[in-house]
């Protein structure tokens, strides 16, 4: 199994038990390990040095791998794919789909439908105001239900996507002040995770963690993963939105144009799986023999 390289003792004790359970009951179970989320990213993408950037529902971990994981360089934020169905609901319901907002669901369906990932969120915002028929969408749920995203409203598309790679904009301002959606630092045992940090500052941040002798070739290799990255480009809004890839691409020039010319930034094929197929390899090349560890924390929990 793969947890968050966030996740504390208690969560690796947790599991183990949950899964000592299990063995007892249906003796299926001979041993169980665990591994760090980002690590297994790495390992699906037979990356030896690279920065993770892992994008789940609740959170986003920045991590830095030269041959095991540098925790010292790990960065994580309080935001992902989560987020995005907060800033989806609380437009549906100023549309007018209060009905459509209370379900998780089709939250998730409009999400994915209509969301935009900004080339420049303030320039594709003035270009959906100027000419808003060529942002307008219409999402079927179900065949009874379609929702239409009003001219009015046509430029909020960009704030779905937006809000994963960066909050700091004056647009999110009134949706935070009013708590209808939370962005904000959290702490989990001796790691703040920040909410407001944006994408690009937070990979400087991990890489300024790394020693000189190896920081180029890992910031060479910089993998987007997770449901919180897949994000598509509809035909003809090319000039205005953009992939994960590219928004990275852009942030770390508007950060760091040396870094971002150095810089090369790849998605995996199956951003929603890799943890899963990496956590299979890893299970397959870990000898049996090797007993677990918990200081540092691999190996095999042997349960017979």
């Amino acid at each position: 199994m793969a947890l968050s390289a966030l996740a504390p003792d208690y969560m690796y004790r947790g599991f183990f038990e949950i899964f000592g359970k299990i063995a007892e009951e249906t003796n299926a179970i001979y041993a169980a390990t665990i591994l760090p989320q980002p690590l297994a990213v790495a390992i699906a993408e037979n990356a030896v040095n690279c920065v993770i950037v892992e994008g789940g529902h609740g959170n986003i971990q920045v991590a830095p791998i030269s041959f095991a994981l540098i925790r010292e360089g790990l960065v994580a934020l309080n935001r992902g794919g989560a987020e995005a169905n907060a800033i989806t609901r609380e437009l549906l319901k100023d549309m007018g789909y209060g009905d459509v907002a209370r379900e998780e669901y089709a939250v998730e369906v409009v999400k994915r439908a209509v969301g935009l990932v900004p080339r420049n969120l303030k320039e594709s915002i003035k270009a959906a105001r100027e000419n808003p028929d060529k942002f307008v969408a219409k999402v079927r749920l179900s065949p009874i239900t379609e929702i239409e995203i009003p001219r009015e409203y046509a430029w909020t598309r960009f704030l779905i996507g937006e809000i994963v790679f960066n909050p700091r904009h004056e647009e999110f301002k009134s949706y935070i002040d009013q708590s209808r959606i939370k962005i904000e630092d959290a702490v989990v045992g001796d790691v703040t995770l920040y909410g407001e940090m944006d994408l690009a500052s937070a990979i400087i941040s991990s890489l300024r963690s790394v020693s000189l002798e190896v920081q180029e070739r890992v910031a060479s290799n910089v993998i987007l993963s997770g449901g919180a990255f897949k994000w598509d480009v509809p035909p003809g809004l090319e000039e205005y939105a953009v992939n994960s890839v590219e928004k990275i691409r852009i942030m770390l020039g508007e950060a760091n144009r040396e870094l971002a010319a150095r810089a090369g930034v790849k998605m995996v094929k199956d951003p929603q799986y890799s943890v899963w197929r990496g956590s299979v390899i890893y299970g397959y090349a870990l000898p049996l023999s090797l007993k677990w560890d918990n200081i540092n924390k691999e190996g095999w929990y042997i349960y017979k």
